[in-house]
């Protein structure tokens, strides 16, 4: 559907700049016509000539010339007729498309690709669903140039949906189908750094990704992935970030079902190059910790676990200093490995 009408549109513009040429030069060949038969038969001067043509054809007319013979007559009202025929014909075809929409549509589209055209090193959002219209807002918190691509939703519908209702004109929209080269070009796809796909399809996922590198090989492209088992096409394709946003959701759910019974607060889990790390909060009362200054519970070398703060009367301390230390009152925010911080626990928490 978004095909057929960005084919259509095409077709619209090139019959619109053709019926524009041809009114031109069928009005400049009746003046010329016009012009050359009272200057050379009727005895005009060229100059009352040029003049008697253009009253004659815009049907504003001053009155008969006294000269003109009978067969002047009659052409002056063929020429009335032709003049009339060539501009209402053509005014006619606009008005058309006036009022079916068309040209409103067009005006929208040349409107868009003169608005991308001054943009650069923008990112690309294809789809504005529930994920995409997320990436768009968080690139706008950013302040990042964005123009999003979708088939289904309008404009009208995206702008709803931007949190931040000050950068909805920071947004450029482009409807139409991003696998699509006409589309991508019409979005700035060569002058853009980055590509964010985030259709529900795997397979218009990957075909978006391999016309966009042909466009643009070095632009770098983040593709969300519905079943894990694609990874390696995804790959092949070219995508440069790949992130399955279902495994993820899943993750974190299971993350916080299982964490759900230890008395830690677990702020969130990590999981890189095949490990997964882990931020807490340990309550130091009640604990062998307690009293203890940091550099002497060696938590480096024996746990692979680092005290990146201390909570104190809601204040927040950064990077503690070696010798600070842990009093009741205060809560240590940890990082580490999962394994590490496990053993952690067991070696100082209470249970």
């Amino acid at each position: 559907m978004a095909k057929t009408e960005s084919k259509t549109l095409g077709v619209i513009e090139r019959n619109l700049l053709n019926r524009v040429k041809n009114a031109l030069v069928s009005v400049l060949l009746i003046f010329l016509i016009g012009t050359l038969y009272y200057w050379l038969f009727e005895g005009y001067s060229l100059t009352d000539a040029i003049f008697f043509v253009g009253i004659t054809i815009s049907t504003v007319g001053y009155g008969m010339h006294e000269q003109l013979s009978a067969f002047g007559k009659f052409f002056t009202v063929m020429l009335i007729f032709a003049g009339l025929s060539v501009v209402l014909y053509n005014v006619s075809y606009v008005t058309a498309l006036l009022v079916e929409g068309e040209l409103i549509k067009l005006m929208k589209q040349k409107r868009v690709e003169r608005k991308v055209s001054k943009m650069k090193d923008h990112v690309i959002v294809v789809g504005a669903g529930n994920i995409g219209t997320k990436v768009i807002n968080q690139l706008l918190r950013l302040n990042e140039p964005v123009v999003a691509i979708d088939s289904l939703v309008t404009e009208e519908e995206l702008r709803e949906k931007i949190t931040d209702s000050s950068k909805t004109n920071n947004v450029v929209f482009v409807k139409g189908d991003a696998t699509s080269e006409e589309v991508l070009l019409r979005a700035g796809i060569k002058q853009a750094r980055a590509l964010v796909t985030t259709l529900p399809n795997d397979a218009l996922n990957i075909f978006v990704t391999l016309t966009a590198k042909n466009l643009n090989p070095n632009i770098y492209v983040v593709s969300n992935i519905s079943n894990i088992s694609n990874l390696t096409k995804f790959i092949y394709a070219g995508v440069d970030h790949p992130i399955a946003t279902a495994e993820i959701a899943g993750l974190k759910i299971v993350e916080a079902l299982t964490f759900l019974k230890k008395r830690e607060n677990i702020i969130d889990v990590l999981n890189i190059s095949d490990k997964a790390f882990q931020v807490e909060i340990i309550d130091i009362k009640n604990t062998k910790l307690a009293g203890k200054k940091i550099e002497e519970l060696k938590l480096k070398e024996k746990y692979s676990v680092y005290i990146i703060g201390l909570l104190k009367d809601k204040a927040l301390v950064l990077g503690p200093s070696k010798n600070e230390v842990l009093t009741d009152d205060s809560k240590a925010v940890l990082f580490g490995e999962v394994n590490g911080l496990s053993k952690f626990r067991e070696d100082f928490l209470n249970t």
